[in-house]
């Protein structure tokens, strides 16, 4: 899991800007985009809108809520941090509390809207706030709802209070997360001299950021994806209401009512409950082959999700030649199982997911298939494909390669090795069992050419391993099309990866994220090496498998 780094606060300068009000935002915080692209932080547009005015508050009530403990005296009050484990829950933001700004938070979210806390403070009118006979927050903020033409909470994914000290700057940034370019970012000074604090916004370089009036009670919407800075030259602690809301409230998965002293465990994109340790399924997919056909950069991309960690190993091989045959109870396996991945982290985060890429799953159907209904039936299961030509290039390239340690080429094995593909091919398609296998093109002859093949070494079924619906049969019987992503390489290659990766990431339950395509992991040269008269016999002995394939599949070819 990731934490997040902060930065030390640094000395403010003196105002001397003057106020401006600038016309109201479009949806979603960001210029008017009519291609639906994801935002991006501007780099230097001084003509980015920034700021608008949406109405006033009487801060009078709530300053009076707020008041006690919102300097630097702020024990056994809802200002105290150890007061909010206890009355509240305490959410920690790490480069904010580095500088110090104290907070009351009375609604929090994730980075991904996956999960809105509403917190006790803000749901709970019986919740000990420290203030007798006070009004609640709902009530007293409820003016501030209305003006932003909210009737209910059921749109806003964070709102806190923050307290910042006198002398401190927020140094220029613009905030980050998927919640951010789906929300409205909303100020309303509480307690200030607006003369003393300096907040400034928009633009790219530091020239073209503009003074932010902050009149107490103003209820002004900024573009967080723009640079913004503050600085509290005042002598005193300066209080703003932070308020974030979507305009789909069908973005946000799900929303829960926390009990006071609840524990949130946070990472950098993520937070879940400390009472709902335990809850996640370890792994949450399998990468299941094909062999040479892109497992390794799938994984490598999935694993740049930020709510998806790689396991301890990525090829685990559990299921086929490291299955514990000591083991007989499916408790034993699960646990046993489980070793291969930072579990204790997993239980503690249920929102991070992981998985393992074992690409000859796919290929050993007869004990695989029965072992992961066991061990893990609720994995989601991954397939890629690939040219099966090209795949049996890179096979016997891999195989026969002089790189990798020891233990790779153990693995690889020793049967190609000083052989040329030619004679490698030759000898696969001369063998009887072979033979069978590409005639009766039925799953018993496919498990009886398994029982030929030996388990933990990767010098074998060169062509039978391109056989994909043949291989695939029994995975698609047994756990259905729903559960099996089927991926091909060369969607890959020709619509890049970010396509592909949304249908992987839906398909994980994971939320929509960009990654960065780096192109092909553990690549094995290219078909324009292949000596030319083998492929042509390759691809004839493929076609009618391929052309079977894509019926199956509804592919078009």
């Amino acid at each position: 899991t990731q934490s997040t780094q902060s930065t030390q606060p640094t000395q403010p300068t003196q105002p001397t800007n003057t106020p401006t009000n600038n016309p109201p935002l479009p949806p979603n915080n960001t210029s008017p985009n009519p291609n639906n692209n994801p935002p991006k932080p501007p780099s230097s547009k001084s003509n980015i809108t920034c700021l608008s005015t949406r109405g006033f508050l009487d801060c009078t009530a709530l300053k009076t809520l707020i008041t006690k403990g919102h300097d630097d005296n702020f024990k056994d009050t809802m200002w105290d941090p150890d007061f909010a484990k206890v009355h509240n829950v305490a959410v920690t933001r790490p480069s904010h509390d580095a500088w110090g700004i104290k907070k009351v938070v009375l609604i929090f979210c994730d980075d991904f809207l996956q999960k809105v806390y509403h917190l006790p403070y803000w749901h709970s009118p019986t919740a000990n706030t420290g203030v007798a006979g006070r009004p609640t927050f709902k009530s007293l903020l409820s003016p501030v709802l209305s003006t932003l033409g909210l009737p209910s909470d059921a749109r806003v994914v964070r709102m806190l209070l923050a307290s910042l000290p006198p002398g401190v700057t927020i140094p220029t940034h613009h905030d980050t997360g998927s919640w951010v370019s789906k929300s409205h970012r909303v100020h309303v000074p509480v307690i200030t001299e607006p003369g003393e604090v300096l907040f400034r916004c928009g633009g790219g370089a530091q020239h073209e950021m503009r003074r932010v009036d902050c009149t107490e009670g103003r209820i002004f919407e900024m573009n967080n994806q723009a640079k913004h800075a503050v600085s509290n030259c005042w002598s005193k602690h300066r209080v703003h209401l932070i308020l974030d809301y979507v305009d789909d409230p069908s973005i946000i998965k799900t929303r829960r009512l926390l009990p006071p002293g609840e524990t949130l465990l946070q990472t950098r994109r993520s937070i879940d409950v400390a009472s709902d340790y335990g809850s996640t399924r370890i792994p949450s997919y399998l990468i299941i082959g094909a062999q040479k056909s892109g497992t390794t950069t799938l994984f490598t991309y999935i694993n740049q999700h930020p709510l998806a960690v790689p396991g301890r190993r990525r090829e685990t091989h559990f299921f086929d030649w490291r299955w514990p045959e000591h083991i007989p109870d499916v408790a034993g396996q699960r646990s046993h199982y489980c070793k291969y991945f930072q579990a204790e982290e997993l239980r503690r985060h249920p929102s991070i997911i992981t998985g393992e890429s074992t690409p000859s799953y796919l290929l050993h159907s007869t004990p695989c298939i029965k072992r992961v209904k066991s061990v893990c039936p609720w994995a989601a299961l991954i397939a890629t494909l690939r040219n099966p030509v090209d795949r049996a290039w890179s096979h016997y390239r891999m195989v026969t390669s002089d790189d990798g340690t020891p233990a790779q080429k153990k693995v690889r094995g020793e049967a190609w090795r000083g052989r040329t593909f030619a004679e490698v091919v030759e000898a696969e398609l001369s063998a009887p069992h072979v033979k069978r296998l590409l005639d009766d093109d039925t799953e018993e002859a496919l498990e009886a050419y398994l029982e030929t093949c030996p388990m933990g070494t990767g010098s074998h079924s060169l062509v039978a391993r391109g056989l994909y619906e043949l291989q695939l049969r029994p995975w698609l019987r047994e756990f259905g099309r729903d559960r099996i992503l089927i991926v091909k390489v060369e969607d890959m290659k020709r619509g890049g990866m970010q396509p592909t990766m949304d249908r992987v990431f839906e398909h994980l339950g994971l939320p929509a994220f960009e990654v960065k395509d780096e192109g092909a992991k553990n690549a094995r040269g290219g078909r324009d090496d292949m000596p030319k008269d083998v492929k042509e016999r390759l691809e004839k002995v493929y076609e009618r498998f391929d052309k079977k394939l894509f019926e199956v599949m509804g592919w078009e070819g």
